[in-house]
């Protein structure tokens, strides 16, 4: 629970009103209508408020009690004819004495509805499952990137120099269920100062949790600084993402001519012109002249990403076969190479209009070869196959990293100047924050409305 209290705070009001004065002497009943002006002067406040956690984890506020008083009331009317104007403003004190304790009761009664009403329809938008893909998530559909590293195998120079869009099967995540949930664990609290909120940060497959690891336990530094709010997320929140990935089959990948403009001409056996696999891989094209190479790339176990200082460190353990494939229904593909790798890649990200984008960069390449049935490929050859196939998997991260995540906000709070920091197993975003004025006019209005409404 924490109190919000205020004092010495002038208000000033006008407006059209109507009323009726009803008398026994009078038939029928007058009717008055006119314009006001009130001020209510040293007017001071004190709420008692709860912050709790609602059944369905979603922020809840709880007014507890209130208190109101105002100093003083200067009430004026006029426009409703000359003799009701002259016994209106002569009785002023009178008028004054009977309203101004409805004003300090029907205040708290304003506020406690703002809070227990209006605050929580407001709270309510807040997001507590989002589709990581929401934003219409299609690679191939959204502008293109420009990757700043250059090539540094062979086939990669040939396949990544042009191209401005990767694979075809990337555009299939749009349609895939994985949720982010960010609904709260407990009750918010009171700490250092400021408050804090508790929630679960957890990607799951179709928002089903099942995650089956915790997060980190790390210490968090108190609050410092002149910003207005921080978001605080261990790395759990991206090694649910790879695990449910990795689970569903998501980061598992199909490679061949058609998946690209600029890999038809590569990945066949026979060479219509310039560069191909048949040259590059010893006698591949003797062997299966005029066929076509299907790349399979699989996870063999769930990625993991940790968080240090100024960065992100991801790893992924993979396998890779390459396969000839059939001429005709009755030709079985054949495989001709499996190798394992384990891939260290660093990524770096900020935040860009509200939403977190990054890249990734190779750091190490650990290439196996398991199997071949090929003659005369050379251990470079070998290595160059598995270094392409690295820069492709940096290339596929970086884009799914330059859609970004959106970060969670609600109905009538807009983020401003946002900074993200990496730290030891968590990041750390700082904001500050501008209510929209049109918007919380409007809901005051509407309170105050409603309130004031029936005043007699």
């Amino acid at each position: 629970m924490f109190t919000w209290s205020m004092s010495k705070m002038h208000i000033r009001a006008s407006g059209q009103f109507e009323a009726s004065l009803n008398s026994p002497l009078l038939l029928p009943t007058v009717p008055i209508t006119g314009h006001f002006e009130a001020l209510l002067g040293h007017v001071a406040l004190s709420l008692s408020v709860k912050f709790e956690r609602s059944p369905l984890g979603a922020p809840f506020l709880r007014s507890l009690g209130c208190r109101s008083s105002v100093g003083y009331v200067d009430l004026n009317v006029r426009n409703t004819g000359l003799l009701t104007d002259f016994f209106i403003n002569s009785f002023k004190s009178f008028l004054i004495g009977h309203f101004k304790p409805q004003v300090e009761q029907r205040m708290c009664q304003m506020i406690q509805r703002i809070v227990d009403a209006d605050m929580n329809s407001l709270l309510a938008t807040i997001p507590l499952k989002i589709r990581i893909n929401e934003q219409r998530f299609d690679i191939l559909r959204t502008s293109p990137i420009v990757f700043k590293s250059k090539p540094r195998s062979k086939l990669g120079q040939k396949v990544f120099s042009n191209v401005t869009m990767l694979l075809n099967y990337v555009s299939d995540l749009r349609n895939q269920d994985l949720l982010l949930d960010y609904s709260l664990l407990t009750d918010p609290f009171i700490q250092s100062g400021a408050m804090a909120m508790m929630a679960k940060g957890e990607i799951s497959w179709r928002g089903q949790s099942g995650t089956p690891f915790f997060p980190p336990n790390i210490r968090l530094p108190p609050p410092h600084g002149v910003h207005m709010a921080e978001f605080i997320a261990s790395d759990y929140l991206a090694n649910s993402l790879l695990y449910h990935a990795y689970k569903q089959s998501l980061i598992d990948l199909t490679i061949g001519p058609e998946s690209s403009d600029a890999l038809k001409d590569i990945l066949v056996t026979t060479c219509t012109s310039g560069f191909c696999l048949g040259e590059f891989l010893g006698n591949l094209g003797e062997a299966y002249p005029n066929r076509q190479v299907e790349v399979q790339f699989r996870a063999k176990k769930a990625p993991i990403v940790v968080f240090v200082e100024d960065r992100a460190r991801f790893r992924l353990h993979g396998h890779m076969d390459l396969f000839v494939r059939a001429i005709n229904a009755t030709t079985p593909a054949v495989l001709v190479v499996s190798s394992d790798s384990t891939i260290t890649a660093n990524i770096a990200m900020a935040i860009d209009a509200n939403k977190v984008k990054g890249n990734a960069t190779i750091d190490s390449l650990d290439f196996k070869l398991k199997e071949t049935k090929l003659q005369d490929v050379d251990a470079s050859s070998f290595a160059d196959l598995g270094l392409f196939g690295a820069e492709f998997l940096e290339k596929l991260l970086t884009q799914i990293l330059q859609h970004g995540i959106v970060l969670p906000t609600m109905q009538g709070i807009q983020l401003k100047s946002p900074k993200l920091t990496f730290h030891e197993r968590y990041l750390r975003v700082t904001t500050y924050f501008k209510l929209d004025e049109a918007y919380a006019s409007n809901l005051v209005r509407a309170a105050v409305r409603s309130t004031f409404n029936s005043v007699g």
